[in-house]
């Protein structure tokens, strides 16, 4: 009876990660190529605010990404802040492409000193942090 109880607990950690990812799968489900998104939270692009970030290097965004889950920042995430750039409320962006899984998504900034350069964003900020822009009617005059 105590060997089928230990069975049960390990198969439970094993199935763990699976059901992490489809969380993960489920939340950034919902972001597309194409869409605009805009910043919603309180953000500052001083340098030593605590502003929201977009990452010059794909796999620092997914190593911040994998610290997060895993809160581990030692192994995981190693980021030059010179390689960071500073977001201000408002500020939008488009996703471009899905990257690691979708959890890392290319990004084009369409607002402030370094617009239409690309750059990289964890999914999972851009669902909880960010709005989606309504598409306008391109119709609107007829």
């Amino acid at each position: 009876m105590n060997m089928n109880k230990e069975y049960k607990l390990i198969k439970l950690l094993l199935m763990l990660p699976l059901f992490l990812s489809l969380n993960s799968f489920t939340n950034s489900d919902s972001i597309e190529v194409g869409q605009v998104w805009k910043l919603n939270v309180k953000s500052s692009a001083s340098m030593n605010g605590s502003g929201e970030v977009l990452y010059q290097i794909a796999s620092d965004a997914y190593h911040t990404h994998r610290a997060r889950i895993f809160d581990d920042w030692d192994v995981f995430s190693v980021v030059d802040s010179r390689d960071l750039v500073r977001l201000r409320k408002g500020y939008e962006i488009e996703v471009t492409e899905k990257l690691y899984s979708n959890e890392v998504l290319k990004v084009k900034l369409l607002d402030g000193r370094y617009k239409g350069r690309f750059y990289y964003a964890i999914a999972d900020d851009l669902t909880k942090k960010y709005l989606l822009e309504e598409k306008e009617d391109e119709n609107e005059d007829s």
